[in-house]
């Protein structure tokens, strides 16, 4: 009979993409992932820590890759609360030998997608060495500018408040926070376009940045329980 484990779940998205671009950052760049369902997560957790040892401890973790062993996490979401379908990506720092009985991709080559957002590596203006960073997907970007150049040109303002928020509810990681820059830009310019003297309405000031913050979220058993 298979092991089952119980693993921490995270309940914030912010946090879970914070935690992937520390891991790509230290050289977890091999990854998969994919979505399970809530009562199938313990199993998958269970074929990764048994393969790939996922519950090591940092320092433990450490030790292995200087013995030349390869390092892996097993990172996992509940993107909305009750969502019984979880996100899953498991990263792993190969060693002298890689697992091919899963078919891995690099970050660098094959950027991490989730929920319209990508890991890409940046410079950042005063930087002499590219970041990683989270920003819109191309196809997630091209939506949005449709859909907010739509609203203004039909005079849909109620929908354009609900798009402004959204997008201004972005995650202020830097490269999202250049993206949601240009989307300020874009509706004024397309506003003064097609609308003229009408007023426009509200846009925040700011954008807030993240900061350095800590995991959000539980055990799965816990999860199981407050579905």
């Amino acid at each position: 009979m298979q092991q089952v484990t119980d693993p921490f779940v995270f309940t914030k998205k912010t946090p879970f993409m914070q935690r992937i671009s520390d891991l790509v950052r230290t050289g977890h760049s091999s990854y998969t992932q994919g979505t399970i369902p809530l009562l199938k997560a313990s199993f998958l957790a269970a074929k990764f820590e048994d393969r790939f040892h996922v519950e090591r401890s940092k320092m433990e973790a450490s030790r292995a890759r200087k013995r030349g062993e390869h390092s892996a996490r097993l990172l996992i979401l509940q993107p909305e609360p009750g969502e019984m379908q979880l996100h899953w990506i498991l990263l792993l720092c190969p060693g002298e030998k890689l697992d091919v009985s899963e078919k891995w991709r690099n970050a660098v080559e094959e950027k991490i997608n989730l929920t319209g957002y990508e890991l890409v590596r940046q410079t950042r203006t005063g930087s002499k060495n590219p970041a990683w960073t989270w920003r819109y997907t191309r196809s997630r970007h091209d939506d949005l500018r449709e859909a907010v150049v739509q609203a203004i040109r039909t005079r849909r303002d109620d929908e354009l408040r609900q798009l402004i928020q959204s997008i201004w509810r972005t995650p202020g990681f830097s490269g999202a926070r250049a993206q949601v820059k240009k989307f300020k830009n874009l509706i004024e310019s397309e506003w003064k376009r097609s609308r003229g003297a009408d007023s426009l309405p509200d846009i925040p000031n700011r954008l807030g940045y993240v900061r350095r913050i800590p995991d959000v979220g539980c055990r799965l058993s816990l999860i199981g329980k407050l579905v």
